[in-house]
């Protein structure tokens, strides 16, 4: 109940933002450029393996095939990307759960639209730990990036499924991997969660690393195989208004996830990583090996509610999938 109430005050925070926002951008209609390209404000995370779909839609120039010109505005927060949603300042953004689905909740119009992500966490250990099972966490303390964030929710539900109390362990908002890497060797904590792209950071410092859980190669049970970290998103005034460049974001978006699903393009592919996240060659092969085919062009509505559960409790019907989620892509 703490965490689901710190998640909403976020939440309430970011929607003030929005409502401020919304003076300075508007969300109808979209503009064309003097070469008659779409304008297409994009909310996007820079540096971060989440939105690579959209970094190869805007390399191979899937985009411009559709007439769509991009702009990416990029945010610090996930929150930050919905409020600037909402407010008008962009038109599509990534979302994560834990925003979007609050938001949603709270009477937000937004659309959700592919590709989805596919949960990149796991719970990880230094190699040298005693620590070998997720039962062995009970009384321990746990890095999450933040408190009341998903990665907090990822981390008790993982204990909740091995049957340790989510309330019994202590839990440590020690940031991404650059500020997560201190936290582990100094003991500060015993375990973390962590994405795929912090892990390989991590143990390319040095430091070895031993996953409890990976929802990447399915020992994280249940949450590994229907949790969603991202998808993207639209105002429903915005689709209503612009139908065709949604389908054309949409279709180009779609193109880059099979792009990266084949692993003929692994090389180039691993180029983008490198560029991306400032990584060795190495790294980005590491990386792309285990994220590239972490992305979907649909969601069943049965994976949609269970998220929905996840995120905003079990039990939840206020955000049903027919009203929230498109499906018209291909």
């Amino acid at each position: 109940m703490k965490t689901r109430s710190r998640h909403l005050a976020k939440v309430v925070g970011a929607l003030a933002l929005a409502a401020t926002l919304a003076a300075c951008g508007s969300s109808s209609t979209a503009a064309v450029d003097s070469d008659g390209l779409t304008k297409l404000a994009v909310g996007n995370f820079s540096a971060n393996t989440l939105t690579f779909p959209y970094v190869i839609a805007n390399e191979q120039g899937l985009f411009k095939d559709e007439g769509i010109v991009t702009e990416t505005v990029n945010a610090k927060s996930s929150a930050e990307l919905t409020a600037t949603l909402i407010g008008g300042s962009t038109q599509m953004a990534v979302g994560t759960p834990e925003n979007v689905m609050a938001a949603m909740d709270q009477g937000q119009g937004l659309v959700a639209v592919a590709p989805f992500g596919k949960i990149d966490m796991a719970l990880v250990v230094p190699g040298d730990s005693s620590i070998t099972d997720v039962k062995q966490l009970a009384g321990k303390q746990i890095g999450v990036v933040q408190r009341g964030t998903f990665s907090e929710r990822f981390a008790r539900e993982i204990l909740a499924q091995n049957g340790v109390d989510p309330e019994g362990v202590t839990y440590v908002a020690v940031g991404g991997g650059v500020t997560m890497e201190p936290a582990l060797r100094s003991g500060k904590v015993d375990a973390t969660v962590a994405a795929t792209s912090s892990v390989v950071l991590i143990k390319s410092h040095g430091l070895d690393l031993k996953a409890l859980v990976n929802t990447m190669d399915g020992t994280a049970g249940a949450v590994g195989e229907y949790g969603l970290q991202t998808f993207w998103t639209t105002t429903d005034a915005f689709k209503q208004a612009n139908p065709d460049v949604v389908q054309g974001f949409c279709r180009a978006m779609a193109k880059a996830t099979n792009w990266i699903a084949d692993d003929v393009n692994r090389d180039a592919g691993m180029r983008s990583l490198e560029k991306l996240l400032d990584v060795s060659t190495e790294n980005a092969g590491h990386i792309w090996d285990q994220v590239h085919t972490s992305w979907s062009t649909s969601i069943a509505a049965e994976q949609w509610q269970k998220n929905i559960e996840m995120t905003l409790g079990a039990g939840s019907t206020a955000v049903p999938f027919a009203d929230h989620v498109d499906t018209s892509c291909k």
